[in-house]
């Protein structure tokens, strides 16, 4: 399993995803006291939500490595909910009031974390190209064998 750099891709997806839960989505900083504030992707339930989902759906498409065409239909799917999950935080990002009446993007800014997402579709996308390419070998090869039967 572990010798198809596909299945490497989607391992380091499911980390990148999974690597959330420490993370913040934003932080901002008071000059005037100094203190920190930051908004964990942990504190909210729809973030923690997505990011088990993502990570279920890279587990299970680990597991059925020996289908690759399998693997190219969860990896699909996986990316779109990274994809849903990327535009949930943006959107959030820019349309959350905080108490103070301002919007949350006036006030803090974006962490590294918040484009994880998008690294893990791109790691996704180059998986299902490798398992795409195995699965037609594999078809291939069989016709092949059922030919000289």
């Amino acid at each position: 399993m572990w010798k198809k750099p596909h299945n490497w891709l989607i391992a380091a997806a499911a980390l990148l995803v999974i690597a959330l839960l420490g993370m913040d989505v934003c932080h901002a900083v008071n000059p005037e006291t100094g203190v920190h504030y930051a908004v964990a992707f942990k504190e909210r339930l729809i973030y923690i939500l997505f990011i088990v989902l993502s990570f279920i759906i890279s587990d299970v498409t680990l597991l059925s490595a020996k289908k690759p065409f399998y693997q190219v239909f969860l990896a699909i799917v996986n990316a779109i909910v990274l994809l849903g999950f990327q535009i949930w935080v943006l959107v959030d990002f820019f349309t959350t009031k905080l108490q103070t009446g301002l919007k949350m993007s006036s006030v803090y800014t974006l962490s590294v974390g918040a484009v994880f997402p998008l690294v893990a579709i791109i790691l996704l996308v180059l998986a299902v190209r490798f398992a795409a390419d195995e699965g037609t070998a594999q078809r291939i090869a069989g016709a092949f064998e059922k030919r000289n039967l």
